[in-house]
C-alpha cells in the first residue's frame, strides 16, 4: 500500500486529502493511505477572523469545525488523521517525525509528501491557527474580550487583513470607540501587484465613511505597554500615539522551520519548481502559503488543490508528468469592510461594490465551510 502524507490541514490540505481519498484511491491497485497531520483537532475558518473577533459577531461554531467527524466516511485503512505537529523531515529515507499533541513522538514513512503546513499571524494574532485548537480559541476569546473593553484601538497593518479588520470594528462600533489604521505604505494593499488604484481609493473611502483615522507612510518602531493597561507607539515620524489596544497585522511567518533549510527561500518559501514539487526532492510536494510560486492568498488555493491532485494521482499510478502548473499573474481580490462597503478586482477589471458585498460581505463565506470541511466542494469548484 502507498503513503501520501499531508502535513498541515488547512485551506490546502484539508481538501486535498479529500480529492485523493475520493478520486485516487479507487484507482491505485496497491491501495493507498492517506495520513493527514495537524495540531488542531478543528479546521478554523479564518477567513472570517476579520469580523470573528468582533465579540458577538459569529459564534464558535461557525469559526471552528471537527477534523475528524468529516473523515469518518472513509475507511480505516485508507486514511489516518494524527493529531500533532511535524518538527523533522529525513527526504533520503522518506520518513517525517511528529510531535503528537499526547506527548509521544512518531516516525512515519511515505511515498509521497506534501508540505502544507501554512503561516502564521506574528505577535500571536489569533487570525490563523495558533497551534492547538484549544490554544487557538483561548486567545480569540481573550481578543474579543480586550476589543469588547477598549475605547480606542489601533490598528497595523495595510494587507487584506488589517484593512478589514479596521472596517470590521468600525463597521461593529461606529463612533463609541476610536479606530485607528497605520499604513507603512502610502497606498492600501501594497504587496498586491496590479491592484487598480480606483480600488485602493475605495477602500480609503470606505474606511474614511465609517469613521476609521488613516495613517500613510509611517511605520511603528517600538512599542511599550503601562501598568495601566495602555499602548504607547512610537512612530517613525517622530510622533507617539497612545491607544487602548494596539493590533499588529503585518507580516506573516512561514510555517517550515521543521524542513531542512536547504530546501527553502530567504522567505521562509519552500522552493518550488513548475510541478509543485520541492526542488532537491523526489516526492516532496508543496502548496499553500509555504509555496514560493505566486502570492500567498486564498484565491490561489482551488487551483492548486485541483493541480497537485491530478499531479499526485499521475505519479502514484507511475504516469509521467508533463502538465505543469501555471500560477495566477493577475489580481483576484474581494475586500469588505463590514456589511456596508466593498470592492474588488479580477484580473483588470475592478468589482462593483455592491456585488462583493453580496457575495463576500453578508457572512465572509462561513455559510460555506461546512461543505468545504466535509469535502462536498472546494471554494469555488466542484470537489
Amino acid at each position: 500500500m502507498k503513503t501520501v502524507i499531508i502535513v498541515g490541514a488547512g485551506f490546502t490540505g484539508l481538501p486535498l486529502a479529500h480529492k485523493l481519498l475520493i478520486y485516487s484511491v479507487p484507482k491505485i491497485k496497491d491501495g493507498l493511505r492517506v495520513v493527514l497531520v495537524s495540531p488542531n483537532s478543528h479546521f478554523y475558518w479564518n477567513l472570517a477572523a476579520v469580523r470573528g473577533v468582533v465579540p458577538g459577531a459569529i459564534p464558535d461554531e461557525e469559526l471552528f469545525f471537527p477534523i475528524q467527524p468529516a473523515f469518518s466516511k472513509y475507511a480505516s485503512e485508507n486514511f489516518e488523521f494524527v493529531l500533532g505537529k511535524a518538527d523533522r523531515l529525513e527526504s533520503e529515507s522518506n520518513k517525517v517525525h511528529i510531535a503528537c499533541n499526547d506527548g509521544s513522538t512518531r516516525e512515519i514513512s511515505y511515498d509521497h509528501l506534501v508540505v502544507a503546513s501554512g503561516s502564521s499571524i506574528r505577535h500571536n494574532l489569533p487570525f490563523k491557527s495558533l497551534g492547538t485548537h484549544e490554544a487557538t480559541i483561548t486567545v480569540l476569546h481573550e481578543l474579543q474580550s480586550k476589543i469588547q473593553s477598549a475605547n480606542s484601538i489601533v490598528v497595523a497593518g495595510a494587507g487584506p487583513t488589517g484593512v478589514e479588520t479596521a472596517g470590521e470594528l468600525a463597521a461593529a462600533y461606529g463612533s463609541t470607540k476610536k479606530i485607528m489604521l497605520i499604513n507603512s505604505h502610502d497606498k492600501f494593499l501594497p504587496n498586491s501587484e496590479g491592484v487598480l488604484p480606483a480600488v485602493t481609493q475605495i477602500i480609503e473611502t470606505g474606511l474614511q465613511k465609517l469613521g476609521v483615522e488613516t495613517i500613510h507612510s509611517v511605520k511603528v518602531q517600538t512599542v511599550s505597554e503601562s501598568p495601566g493597561g495602555k499602548t504607547t507607539l512610537q512612530l517613525s515620524n517622530g510622533e507617539t500615539l497612545t491607544t487602548d489596544l494596539y493590533i499588529p497585522l503585518f507580516g506573516i511567518q512561514i510555517n517550515t522551520s521543521w524542513l531542512p533549510p536547504a530546501l527553502l527561500d530567504e522567505s521562509g518559501s519552500v522552493q518550488l519548481d513548475t510541478f509543485m514539487k520541492i526542488k532537491g526532492t523526489t516526492n516532496v510536494w508543496g502548496i499553500g502559503d509555504v509555496g514560493n510560486l505566486e502570492p500567498k492568498q486564498i484565491t490561489n488555493t482551488d487551483q492548486q488543490i485541483i493541480y497537485l491532485a491530478e499531479t499526485l494521482e499521475a505519479s502514484l499510478l507511475g504516469h509521467e508528468v508533463k502538465k505543469q502548473y501555471k500560477p495566477l499573474d493577475k489580481p483576484r481580490i474581494f475586500i469588505t469592510l463590514g456589511k456596508s462597503y466593498a470592492t474588488g478586482q479580477i484580473n483588470s477589471w475592478k468589482v462593483w461594490g455592491w456585488a462583493v458585498s453580496w457575495i463576500k460581505g453578508r457572512k465572509i463565506f462561513v455559510d460555506t465551510a461546512p461543505g468545504y470541511v466535509g469535502g462536498k466542494a472546494l471554494r469555488h469548484a466542484s470537489m
